[in-house]
């Protein structure tokens, strides 16, 4: 399909899970491509069966990533708490310090 955009699919994705990603839309569009309005029912059960499995997939890999995300997340929110309770404490240690020059 020449008049679709390229996407840059390098969001964090290892190479292994950006494969699989690119070989999933290549298919999706091959068997676009290959459809045709003349097809008999039963290979349209057959194309609906496959595009299920691959749904599958794709819900799958989705999934692990939404998994990796929220980890990622929680990660950050952690490291983010753990900073401003550093800072309290140094803000405290140089306020007692302050305090001990005075006198």
């Amino acid at each position: 399909m020449g008049n679709e955009p390229e996407i840059d699919w390098n969001v964090g994705l290892a190479d292994e899970e950006r494969k699989d990603l690119e070989n999933l839309i290549d298919a999706f569009q091959a068997d676009r491509s290959l459809t045709s309005t003349q097809e008999k029912p039963e290979e349209l059960q057959k194309q609906i069966t496959a595009m299920k499995e691959k749904m599958t997939l794709m819900s799958t890999m989705l999934l692990d990533l939404d998994k990796k995300t929220r980890s990622l997340y929680e990660v950050l929110r952690l490291f983010h708490k753990k900073t401003e309770v550093m800072n309290q404490r140094i803000s405290e240690v140089v306020r007692l310090v302050n305090i001990r020059e005075k006198k």
